[in-house]
């Protein structure tokens, strides 16, 4: 989806997007209609790095599967050959030098093989021997926008260009989900459940209504957020707050005081995005998984506004971070910056996403 792109946008930094890639033919229908690249590469594993386009930001998301808690946790090894990716984008990295990568991956990365993988992928990028490389666990909640989503992020910039000054944002506070969903339905006789043709959804949510007002909640009037398409035994709801937003959630979790799923324009939200500046290209299914998979534009935004004038790609001071300075939720997702700010060298930003 290119949410360092939308993140860039909302900031009122000028880029120039100089490459994507995606293996997936529904998510590069989605990048070539909202932020179309000068090139888009399939698959970036035939990629030649060394003829790849040289810019000055390189954010890349890394499949995750092998690494989560929830998966084999395979690591490098996994047999689809999904965890070799990270070589790739290391790659990029050394052939092109960009002053400033950005890359991002779940929270199992760090903890899966007694964390072994994470050591081999932080000193693999430390040994390049030109970038100071910083990391930290991120949680899209602690950053304006109400979903528990944890993520590691690494932030590497080149020494040469390094002023010392980066840190990584404080959490701010977490506003309530009930301001990023469209409002009450007014649909008399509609059933608090899901449809008897979903089967489990409709168990787990049914479960929960009956738990939360047995502990005296009224789950009709107060939003509690239930992760209705997991297995039974590992279902659960949350108040106020999304569960983590996935490719494998993509039909959205279920709202109590909505009576519905959420819907992806409030899936959007939650993952930062203003969708009023979004061209939807393919289908709500489609579009599900990709909101699922995609880095949160909030995270991103917070991360820029402190690295790029770091790496002396912007002045100190130019940009603004929107999510710590009081705006309300309904502006924070629906309104862009009016100024417009060039990157200090040439080339832009831009992402592998596999």
């Amino acid at each position: 989806m290119e949410t360092p792109a939308m993140a860039l946008r909302s900031l009122g930094v000028a880029v120039d997007h100089l490459f994507s890639c995606d293996v997936n033919k529904h998510a590069k229908t989605t990048i070539m209609a909202n932020f179309p690249p000068k090139v888009f590469y399939d698959d970036l594993t035939v990629r030649d790095n060394t003829k790849a386009p040289k810019a000055d930001l390189y954010v890349a998301g890394f499949p995750c599967q092998p690494f989560s808690t929830a998966g084999k946790q395979q690591g490098f090894a996994d047999a689809r050959g999904r965890g070799e990716i990270f070589w790739h984008v290391r790659d990029y990295i050394e052939q092109r030098q960009p002053k400033v990568f950005v890359l991002e991956n779940v929270s199992g990365l760090v903890k899966i093989n007694g964390g072994e993988y994470f050591r081999a992928i932080m000193e693999a990028l430390e040994a390049l021997g030109s970038y100071n490389v910083y990391h930290q666990m991120m949680d899209t909640k602690q950053h304006g926008v109400p979903q528990s989503r944890r993520r590691v992020y690494i932030i590497g910039i080149k020494k040469t260009r390094d002023d010392g000054s980066f840190s990584f944002p404080q959490p701010v506070e977490t506003p309530s989900i009930e301001v990023f969903l469209d409002p009450r339905p007014r649909v008399p006789g509609r059933s608090a459940l899901p449809p008897e043709s979903q089967t489990t959804a409709r168990a787990n949510v049914k479960r929960a209504l009956k738990e939360l007002t047995a502990k005296g909640h009224d789950p009709l009037k107060t939003p509690f957020v239930v992760d209705c398409d997991s297995s039974p035994d590992r279902s659960k709801y949350f108040r106020a707050v999304s569960p983590c937003l996935t490719c494998s959630r993509a039909a959205g979790h279920w709202v109590t005081s909505r009576m519905r799923r959420m819907n992806k324009t409030e899936m959007m939200r939650l993952q930062g995005m203003d969708p009023a500046s979004f061209k939807v290209a393919v289908s709500e299914a489609q579009l599900g998984k990709q909101i699922g998979n995609a880095m949160s534009v909030n995270v991103l935004e917070r991360l820029f506004v402190r690295v790029l004038p770091a790496a002396g790609l912007v002045r100190h001071g130019a940009l603004r971070d929107r999510w710590e300075a009081g705006k309300t939720p309904r502006e924070l997702t629906g309104a862009h910056a009016k100024r417009r700010l060039s990157m200090a060298c040439t080339g832009g930003a831009k992402r592998v996403k596999v």
